[in-house]
């Protein structure tokens, strides 16, 4: 008995000061799982897709005096089945989510680090289905068939400004470094702008946002990582977003416009609808988007290029951090198009093929 009594005190006394070093630190995150069956018109998949925006995080402040503080996140992606497509990804942690340092005041924040740009989470709160097979980055902040022109980014060597709210309205400014290496014979090294303006009050939401990507190339983007390479080409993107909340009913409608330098297929533009109804822990959902015609590498669109998505589906809550979601989502494509549902592992085939999606998951934050 005596034995396991120091023991314990022993232990205590090394746990102490541990616990005080870190008592400033907040853990959180969410587990997103979902049973699939998705369908590309030659082949079928049944799957369990655990990379719905399942991550765990730790985050933390210390109070400088003077109304400033120190302020820090560490958060990674997770996939509990511990299985990804690609075999270097996987295990329980796999990718680098906000992750950052810095400094916030009366003035705002200042952070450094990797972080969603300011474009990416202007409208963020108009995906009604983010995390399933329903949601907009099937559209939105995308190109079919160019990996390389994706605007919907977390980027690495990012410094970022948050403004305070004024009266429901506030700014977010990042600048993207880009690549991390000496830059190649007759190219620049790449970087990024990007702003966005966010009014919301009351019933009402508004944004606007505007991204411009100078000297990448043409090779996809690692997304957790810079997402900017090196090369000679510009690209830029701006959206518009609103949205009213009418009782137990809220719509949005959101509109974005790509465009870039020839050399690569990525100007068009899109636009969107969606809806939910809530009734009590039950909320229906459903949303259109249209994605239009796109330029080809000569600057001449190419005719039925484009796509529509469409995806229903309802939440029920079993309490206010645990979900169940079922959704389907299809991606009707014109003849020439190679769109794709935006979330999970991606499963586009031939030019023009109707991708369906069913799914039940559900998800758990803490």
């Amino acid at each position: 008995m005596m034995k396991k009594i120091l023991a314990v005190a022993i232990a205590s006394a090394f746990a102490a000061p541990a616990f005080a070093a870190t008592a400033n630190v907040d853990v959180y995150g969410s587990i997103n799982v979902s049973i699939e069956n998705v369908d590309n018109d030659t082949s079928s998949w049944n799957r369990m897709v655990t990379n719905n925006n399942s991550f765990l995080g730790f985050k933390g402040s210390e109070d400088l005096g003077g109304g400033l503080k120190a302020v820090w996140q560490l958060e990674t992606n997770i996939q509990p089945d511990g299985s990804q497509s690609n075999a270097a990804d996987a295990g329980l942690f796999y990718g680098t989510r906000n992750s950052y340092i810095g400094l916030a005041g009366g003035f705002g924040t200042v952070i450094t680090g990797t972080h969603d740009t300011p474009y990416k989470m202007a409208t963020g709160p108009l995906d009604i289905f983010v995390g399933t097979l329903g949601d907009y980055n099937g559209v939105f902040g995308n190109v079919a068939g160019n990996p390389s022109a994706f605007f919907d980014l977390r980027t690495g060597n990012t410094i970022a400004y948050l403004s305070p709210k004024f009266g429901g309205f506030d700014v977010k400014a990042a600048y993207v470094m880009g690549l991390e290496a000496a830059e190649p014979v007759g190219q620049d090294r790449s970087s990024a702008w990007s702003l966005s303006g966010t009014y919301a009050n009351g019933p009402l939401f508004a944004t606007a946002a505007y991204e411009k990507h100078n000297s990448v190339g043409t090779t996809a983007c690692n997304v957790g990582a810079t997402c900017l390479g090196s090369g000679t080409l510009d690209r830029d993107a701006w959206k518009l977003g609103v949205g009213y909340t009418f009782g137990s009913f809220k719509v949005g409608a959101l509109y974005e416009s790509i465009d870039g330098d020839l050399g690569t297929s990525v100007a068009h533009d899109s636009w969107g609808l969606n809806g939910a109804y809530n009734m009590g822990a039950i909320t229906l959902k459903a949303s259109y988007a249209k994605a239009g015609e796109i330029d080809n590498a000569a600057g001449v669109e190419v005719n039925n290029s484009g796509a529509d998505m469409w995806a229903v589906g309802a939440d029920y809550a079993l309490s206010k951090r645990t979900v169940v979601q079922l959704t389907y989502a299809k991606m009707d494509n014109d003849s020439a198009g190679l769109w794709d549902l935006g979330q999970g592992q991606q499963v586009s085939g031939a030019a023009g093929a109707d991708i369906t999606g069913f799914s039940l998951g559900m998800k758990h934050t803490f």
